[in-house]
């Protein structure tokens, strides 16, 4: 007599049955010729992808696909090839799950498709459109060329803005790039209070360029059009990438790949978030650089050219080098951090006062 056979196990005798199939069916069509790896296009390659200057590399094996970034942002991903599209897939050092389908052109040098991070519940944490070209990224050597100056529009009104925080300062959260830690390197501003509203700080690009991403951001929900993350490479630096944090889109034409005018608005500063009926006191702006040695985080203020700068030293301001806490001073007064929230307290030393 036959053993009982309850609901599960006949469901997955019923699985093992369709697999069996499904296997064998493709054996076959392997051998009838309707499959043949050898036709499977080879991807293989680094691409420069529109994220910080961030490159990846493909090692593609028939279907069969491996992909690593010239970051520590993900652990080495898997994918599978059909066609012109690649399904990849990795996880990130704190086992948030990435996730990406992109589509190569018909002449192989470029790619774009959806990307998704979700976190161990399966929550998304950000979404975008993925883009690379093939070949590496620009680089700028700042080591012995120095910082150039080559912003000639300001990313925001100057007027409404009461003070701004220090690169390296301890405000915010830790913000860095691989070779520093525990500071934030990037500016916040802070409009007078009676800015410190939705639909009235504006935003503009700073250079003429592309915009190469729009994801949403970490902070508040980003539902349709509002509370986002721009990235701009600009035409004339395409080595730097400038990174707008909390921007409500002005309309649905700000996407990813638009060209972009310097000076052109882009939307407005989200300043109260209704989903947390908080209202904030600033938002924020980030400046990358591809360099020889990796990609790092500078000053949006030492991008500045002599022109837009002096809206700064109007104001009181009388060198770029105020707003900016160099490294070995940080080093040697160094803050606390438990992941990106800094333990110490806020303090004045963090912050240029505009007049």
């Amino acid at each position: 007599m036959l053993p009982y056979l309850n609901y599960h196990t006949v469901k997955i005798f019923s699985r093992i049955h369709l697999i069996l199939f499904i296997v064998l069916a493709f054996a076959q069509c392997n051998r009838e010729g309707i499959v043949d790896d050898h036709n499977i296009e080879d991807y293989s390659g680094v691409y420069c992808l529109n994220m910080q200057n961030l490159e990846m590399t493909l090692i593609q094996q028939a279907e069969a696909v491996n992909f690593t970034l010239n970051s520590g942002l993900l652990l080495d991903g898997e994918g599978t090839a059909f066609d012109n599209i690649i399904q990849l897939s990795a996880v990130t050092p704190d086992s948030q799950s990435f996730s990406a389908s992109i589509t190569f052109s018909a002449d192989k040098e470029s790619f774009t498709g959806p990307y998704e991070l979700t976190n161990m519940a399966g929550i998304t944490l950000t979404e975008g459109i993925l883009l690379g070209n093939k070949g590496t990224c620009p680089e700028y050597d700042i080591t012995n060329a120095g910082i150039p100056k080559f912003v000639r529009a300001d990313f925001t009104n100057l007027a409404k803005i009461e003070k701004i925080s220090k690169f390296r300062s301890g405000f915010g959260h830790s913000f860095t790039d691989g070779f520093e830690e525990c500071r934030s390197m990037k500016h916040y501003f802070n409009p007078y209070e009676i800015y410190r509203k939705n639909n009235t700080v504006q935003i503009f690009s700073p250079v003429t360029g592309t915009i190469i991403s729009i994801t949403n951001d970490g902070y508040g929900e980003s539902l349709g059009l509002t509370n986002k993350l721009v990235h701009i490479r600009p035409d004339d630096q395409p080595a730097f990438i400038f990174v707008l944090f909390h921007v409500d889109l002005l309309s649905p034409e700000v996407v990813t790949g638009k060209r972009i005018q310097r000076g052109e608005p882009i939307g407005y500063a989200r300043l109260y978030y209704d989903d947390l009926d908080e209202y904030v006191t600033s938002f924020d702006i980030a400046a990358w650089v591809n360099t020889p040695s990796g990609l790092r985080l500078i000053s949006y203020i030492e991008t500045l050219d002599d022109e837009v700068f002096e809206h700064y030293a109007s104001r009181g301001v009388l060198s770029r080098d105020e707003f900016i806490i160099t490294r070995e001073v940080r080093d040697a007064n160094p803050l606390e951090c438990n992941g990106e929230s800094f333990v110490t307290s806020d303090n004045p030393d963090n912050w240029v006062i505009l007049h």
